[in-house]
């Protein structure tokens, strides 16, 4: 009885986690797309729980933009290499044939 309910209650634990997980990466999405991730928050001390959490989605849209900034050269290159691999298998085909 009490290991069921212990299951039942980490079931909504783990849900109301992956829930706060999906908004937060929600609100560093919309505000990666509307705002200017160089733009700080202003430190307001008369209520540090909305500067606290307008700080975690400013470093939330830094992180963002930081990797959409280093995946662009990386996919490129990947593509060129993708490319090298397939014109390589296809040569090595045509001399196989």
């Amino acid at each position: 009885m009490v290991q069921d309910l212990f299951n039942v209650f980490s079931g909504f634990f783990k849900l109301a986690v992956l829930a706060g997980v999906a908004l937060y990466a929600c609100l560093v999405l919309v505000n990666y797309r509307t705002v200017n991730p160089r733009v700080r928050p202003h430190v307001d001390w008369h209520d540090p729980a909305q500067f606290a959490e307008r700080w975690a989605i400013w470093l939330g849209v830094v992180v963002v933009s930081l990797s959409a900034r280093l995946a662009a050269p990386l996919l490129g290159m990947l593509s060129e290499a993708s490319a090298d691999v397939g014109e390589w298998f296809l040569d090595h085909r045509r001399r196989e044939s």
